[in-house]
């Protein structure tokens, strides 16, 4: 049996979005690790670094419809059961398509990603981080 380490996360919509509308969301590794199917997952840097060589990132594209912010579904490899570094984090992030940081999203800046369920939602994330940072 195949352990899996990928977690398929739903698009969410968030309302009353009031910044830029050529927007990405880039989830980082705030740590290297390795994921528990194997799978070397690299540090990332999110900063104000226009420049994407070299740095390591998941991005989820995002469609503004109004006021309306649509964030992309996207996976990532689980961070609790990592076999070298279970106290791994992510940092989720909005950026312009041209690489400027626009602000965090949300509680997101540094985040565990649990390895069940396989599917969630950010608001599962969220709720996953209580007493775990």
């Amino acid at each position: 049996m195949e352990i899996m380490a990928s977690i398929s996360i739903a698009s969410v919509s968030i309302p009353n979005w009031q910044r830029d509308s050529d927007v990405q969301l880039r989830v980082y590794p705030l740590a290297s690790f390795e994921a528990a199917d194997g799978a070397i997952v690299a540090q990332g840097n999110p900063s104000q670094d226009q420049t994407v060589a070299g740095n390591f990132y998941t991005a989820a594209a995002c469609t503004l419809s109004g006021t309306t912010l649509t964030i992309g579904a996207l996976t990532l490899e689980s961070t609790t059961d990592s076999l070298d570094n279970p106290a791994a984090t992510y940092g989720a992030f909005f950026y312009t398509a041209e690489g400027e940081q626009i602000c965090p999203f949300g509680k997101f800046s540094n985040f565990v990603l649990p390895a069940a369920p396989t599917s969630t939602t950010w608001a599962a994330i969220e709720l996953a981080q209580a007493g775990t940072l």
